[in-house]
This record gives structure tokens, C-alpha cells and sequence, in this order.
């Protein structure tokens, strides 16, 4: 298996991010539900649901000085805008999600002596 990818489209034509190292701390599934509940008196329920959102979240628990952050850096300017973006869970595989950048905010913390970490979280696109 190789490690995954992320192909987005800044403007200038398609750029791909390699993942140097896998990510880690990526749950199976990750749902919220954007729903309204509400108990009568008599006890009986009424939910409406809006949507059920799918995530993605990971850390990248090192990343190297030099091109491997730059990289990371590049993308996280492009993504920070709220553009879609291709992640590839296997580089070697077709198989895809476009996601938006759920988070507002990013910084590659210092880890050790040229090594960053970071969490990211995704949200799915719906068309």
C-alpha cells in the first residue's frame, strides 16, 4: 500500500501533495448529525433531521524540514480559502473524496529538531 495523496487545483493547474509518512489517529468513520429534536409532554419524540455530514481526521505526526512542510504549507494556503481538494487514502489506487478543509486555522508545531505535526479535519463534499 502507498501512503496517500491530495490533488488540488489552485489555480494554476493540478498540484499533488505526496504523504512522506502515513497518517495516524484516522478513525473508520466519522459522522454529525445536524438534527432538532424535540419531547412532549407526553413523552414522545419528534426528530428532524437536516443532513448527516461526513469527516475525516488525522495527524500528521511528522513532517520534515525543507519540502515535505512547504508542501504542507502550500496546500494548507490553498485549502484555508475553502477549496475542494482530491484525497487519495492509497496514491497507487483511482479510488478518491473531494473534501473541503473543515478547519479555519492550521500550524506545523515544532516536534523535534525538523520535524513538524499537525491534525487536519475534512469535511466531505456533497453535490
Amino acid at each position: 500500500m502507498a501512503y496517500p495523496q491530495i490533488i488540488y487545483d489552485p489555480g494554476a493547474g493540478p498540484v499533488t501533495l505526496q504523504f512522506q509518512r502515513p497518517p495516524r489517529r484516522t478513525p473508520a468513520y466519522e459522522y454529525k448529525a445536524t438534527r432538532h429534536d424535540n419531547v412532549a409532554s407526553s413523552g414522545v419524540r419528534e426528530s428532524v433531521l437536516e443532513r448527516v455530514d461526513t469527516f475525516m481526521t488525522f495527524e500528521m505526526e511528522w513532517v520534515a524540514l525543507g519540502s515535505d512542510v512547504q508542501a504542507w504549507s502550500n496546500f494548507m494556503l490553498f485549502a484555508l480559502t475553502g477549496g475542494p481538494f482530491a484525497f487519495y487514502p492509497d496514491a497507487s489506487q483511482a479510488n478518491f473524496t473531494n473534501y473541503w478543509l473543515e478547519d479555519t486555522d492550521w500550524s506545523a508545531d515544532w516536534k523535534s529538531v525538523g520535524q513538524y505535526s499537525f491534525k487536519l479535519k475534512f469535511r466531505k463534499v456533497v453535490t
